[in-house]
């Protein structure tokens, strides 16, 4: 059972995740707990874009802690109504835009479309596609979708071996609960192009 950690929503418990999805892993509440501790000074007002909402854990923690609003993508049609009833039960349907489908497509969408400019990015996709996805996702984030100085957490396995950042992005500190690995990314890219 997994409870959001702090904030307006602290002690909540999130609904069980559907069985037997591939890839689908919730971020553990030690992770997430050391995640936005980290973050805390910056979250008020911030507005998110998770590419892989999974269980919603990370951005319903983050609203929780004062993010103004945010945006998350899920292609499996399970999890998006989970994640649709979780919203609603949590009362944040006014405060999410959710989107359906796969985040590298998604992330050609206008900025506007998807509510941003995003000053925090949750990429924590199933470890098995997350060398693939990263360098498509940070060309795509680098267009525009980032206000200066904009932070990216990055959930990775930590056997795996990472793609460098491309010019831009700014690695700050890396981080190992277990078998994962937390990256925290500042984009240095500036505004728009």
């Amino acid at each position: 059972m997994q409870r959001i950690g702090a904030g307006t929503l602290r002690g909540r418990v999130l609904r069980p995740l559907p069985a037997a999805i591939a890839g689908l892993r919730p971020t553990g509440s030690k992770v997430r707990g050391a995640i936005f501790d980290r973050l805390h000074l910056g979250l008020p007002d911030m507005v998110v874009l998770d590419l892989f909402g999974g269980s919603g854990a990370l951005t319903i923690e983050a609203l929780s802690r004062g993010a103004a609003r945010a945006t998350m993508f899920e292609q499996h049609p399970k999890v998006l109504a989970h994640l649709r009833t979780q919203l609603r039960e949590f009362a944040l349907e006014d405060r999410v835009r959710l989107f359906a489908g796969d985040a590298c497509e998604l992330l050609r969408r206008p900025v506007a479309v998807l509510g941003g400019p995003f000053s925090l990015v949750l990429v924590d996709p199933p470890y098995a596609i997350t060398t693939a996805v990263l360098p498509i996702v940070a060309a795509r984030l680098s267009g525009g979708l980032l206000v200066p100085g904009a932070t990216l957490v990055c959930g990775y396995d930590r056997a795996t071996r990472l793609p460098a950042w491309p010019a831009g992005f700014t690695v700050e500190t890396s981080r190992h609960y277990g078998q994962a690995g937390v990256d925290f990314v500042r984009w240095d890219g500036g505004s728009s192009r």
